[in-house]
């Protein structure tokens, strides 16, 4: 997919966050870390990311922010059926 296909990024977060995502904006799992802020991340996945480095970059991974192409993507699934206050809004 070429940059200029691209329509939308989705973000997934609990609504009480949403203060702080428009004071701060969408912030990397480091820099989240020092917000007080809702979490939905399974941690067996962040114990997986924590350590990961973007091929070319030498970031770690955690200094990005998790945004997805499709909204609608195993995670969000996951997260509403295990009832973690999350809803699906379509727009």
């Amino acid at each position: 997919m070429r940059r200029e296909e691209l329509g939308d990024l989705h973000y997934i977060t609990p609504i009480a966050n949403v203060a702080s995502i428009l004071s701060k904006g969408i912030l990397s799992h480091q820099r989240a870390a020092r917000v007080p802020h809702q979490s939905v991340a399974m941690q067996e996945v962040q114990d997986r990311r924590m350590n990961t480095i973007v091929p070319g970059i030498n970031k770690k991974l955690h200094d990005y922010a998790n945004v997805y192409i499709c909204a609608r993507n195993p995670m969000l699934f996951k997260i509403v059926s295990d009832s973690r206050g999350i809803g699906l809004l379509d727009g």
